[in-house]
């Protein structure tokens, strides 16, 4: 998580020392996949993400060992049979946050992001739809999509295939702070 966090702030920096960069403070990473036979659902609250303003770069690492369940076998299955989350540490998005945003006034603003998300170790390119929330200083992002197990090649073994969907819904909250500017 160390160099994650580390290779983020070097890329998010690199453009420009002058540049107003946002660090998440709080974060929420929700997923849900309904299935016949049980619901399967997750909280992270580990999340690290940051914003560049100036070049709009936007990155975000998820410790997939963050996901917690409610119970603790799924989150054991979820870790090592689907996930492997000992292989692939991260679920990761970098790109750019599409648009003109003015981040000195209050609104609310319906925006794209368009990247790379990794996970389970297979990029795959996106845009992802979201809203930014600028308020008294501070800056949310939040946003909810769909991803498809294959497209990630994570395997679901036909004996439990019934009880996972083929699509999981996301949902993502992050909560930003702007950071001191270098001087």
């Amino acid at each position: 998580m160390k160099n994650s966090i580390l290779s983020l702030t070097l890329i998010l920096l690199s453009s420009s020392l002058f540049a107003q960069v946002w660090k998440s403070s709080e974060n929420k990473v929700h997923f849900f996949s309904e299935a016949p036979l049980e619901n399967i659902e997750a909280t992270n609250t580990t999340s690290i993400a940051l914003y560049n303003e100036e070049n709009k770069q936007l990155a975000i690492v998820i410790p997939i060992k963050g996901f917690k369940f409610e119970k603790e076998l799924m989150e054991e299955h979820f870790n090592e049979n689907y996930m492997e989350s000992e292989k692939f540490k991260n679920g990761k998005f970098k790109g750019t946050l599409d648009g003109d945003i003015d981040f000195s006034k209050d609104g609310t603003y319906e925006t794209t992001a368009t990247g790379i998300l990794t996970i389970h170790g297979v990029e795959q390119k996106r845009t992802i739809k979201g809203t930014l929330i600028v308020k008294k200083g501070t800056l949310q992002m939040q946003s909810k999509f769909q991803i498809k197990l294959e497209d990630h090649d994570i395997e679901i073994p036909k004996i439990v295939f019934s009880n996972i969907a083929e699509v999981i819904d996301v949902t993502c909250d992050f909560s930003f702070k702007p950071q001191p500017k270098k001087k």
